[in-house]
């Protein structure tokens, strides 16, 4: 590795002296890529047995990627990392032998993977340390990983090289686990409610379920066009006709539109159906969901810190109709405002109005910029206006309005859900409207 690590490096000439590290390890009779290693344990287990190993002298194999590397004449401190941590190898040339410690001086990398034989050693600053006698290589690497000191900062070659990012960046494989584990824990929660998990179909003839612009792809032995899905919402509904009073799916699902911080155009979403319950029912589950699902990867707690904020999800959260709160942010009666008294606020605001927007989309952007805003604590926001909400029953007495609600958290949203429309004449009527 090049000693000054301000200076770029020239990649085609640290790839070609890879290469002749890669056949030197060949010349001498070592395979560079072993089918599997000798492995005896983990380095998380080395870690969390290490003083046990040390009294009892116990000899240990290691294996992982080397990270970096420490040359001092007749030794060397590295650090390398397997999928459950990173631990210290210290490598002494009396102790490994003098050819043996050449080889791996000349030929070993940063990015090499190898396997590391010893026993549990402490060193002088207290770092759990893994005393080397014998080292092999698993798997030459002929590329360089990023410096792990100037690391890897540009956003757009962290997001389209992931690989890179999880290698140099450990935090970033700790959000991968803890959303392998909450995906894990909604699973086991719905199966425990007495749900069916099911598979509904990623292809589809039409694009329904969700208001969005489509993937559209063709079906060559079908001569026909067909789309990734944006919502497994109808077929969800479809198992409940057909008897199913409870399903679910965790769904991946495509919509291709534009990219933010809460959009993405490949996503994964739960989505859920139970016959015989309205939106009380499911606000309570919700609740029920969130409290045990932040418990159970918080230690305990319903309380997370995010940025300044301190984020309780214990049960029950409050309840907060659409209307009343844009009302009272706006400071105005909704019945008796226009559409064009509500354009002229959102364009004071900020807004940009498009002269297409209905009724129902001027009040959603004036409550995303009012009201969501300002939402940092989990709250329900329920009662949605009827233009918003086609496939949700109206509230009994409330016309304009419907059974609706959705979890806000930091100004997010969570979740969406409604007392499900099955009036057919009712549908109609709407879809009617709707063209």
């Amino acid at each position: 590795m090049a000693k000054n690590q301000e200076k770029e490096l020239d990649i085609n000439d640290e790839y070609q002296q890879r290469l002749k590290k890669l056949e030197q390890l060949k010349a001498q009779g070592q395979n560079p890529f072993p089918a599997k290693s000798k492995q005896t344990m983990t380095v998380a287990d080395f870690l969390n047995d290490f003083d046990k190993l040390v009294k009892s002298e116990k000899k240990v194999v290691l294996v992982g990627r080397i990270i970096s590397l420490r040359l001092q004449g007749g030794s060397c401190f590295l650090h390398f990392r397997d999928g459950s941590g990173q631990v210290q190898a210290f490598i002494r040339k009396d102790q490994l032998g003098a050819d043996e410690y050449e080889n791996f001086k000349n030929n070993f990398d940063a990015g090499d993977f190898a396997q590391f034989s010893g026993q549990a050693f402490v060193t002088k600053t207290k770092e759990a340390t893994i005393l080397v006698d014998k080292l092999e290589i698993l798997s030459k690497a002929l590329q360089s990983i990023p410096d792990q000191y100037y690391g890897l900062k540009d956003p757009d070659t962290r997001f389209r090289k992931r690989y890179l990012d999880l290698l140099v960046n450990p935090g970033v494989k700790k959000v991968f686990d803890l959303r392998s584990q909450i995906t894990s824990l909604v699973r086991e929660f719905f199966d425990k409610q007495g749900y069916t998990e099911v598979d509904t179909p990623m292809l589809q003839h039409i694009a329904s379920g969700a208001t969005a612009q489509p993937f559209v792809t063709h079906h060559n032995a079908l001569d026909m066009e067909l789309f990734l899905r944006v919502a497994p919402e109808l077929y969800l509904k479809r198992l409940i006709i057909g008897g199913y009073d409870k399903v679910y799916e965790i769904a991946r699902c495509f919509r291709n539109e534009g990219i933010d911080h809460q959009h993405n155009p490949e996503f994964t979403q739960i989505e859920a159906y139970e016959a015989y319950k309205d939106y009380n029912d499911y606000m309570a589950l919700v609740e029920k969901l969130m409290e045990h699902l932040v418990k159970q990867v918080n230690n305990g707690s319903t309380k997370i810190k995010n940025g300044k904020d301190v984020l309780d999800f214990k049960a029950p959260y409050p309840r907060l109709d659409f209307k009343e709160a844009l009302e009272k942010e706006l400071k105005v009666d909704l019945e008796k405002t226009s559409d064009q008294e509500l354009a002229a606020i959102g364009k004071k605001a900020g807004l940009a109005i498009d002269a297409s927007w209905g009724r129902g989309k001027l009040l959603d952007e004036l409550y995303k910029k009012f009201v969501r805003s300002k939402l940092i604590q989990p709250v329900f926001i329920i009662n949605h206006p009827l233009e918003l909400s086609p496939l949700a029953k109206k509230i009994p007495g409330r016309e304009n309005y419907v059974e609706r609600f959705q979890l806000v958290v930091k100004t997010a949203e969570l979740c969406n859900a409604f007392s499900e429309l099955n009036d057919p004449i009712d549908q109609g009527e709407r879809f009617n409207e709707q063209k």
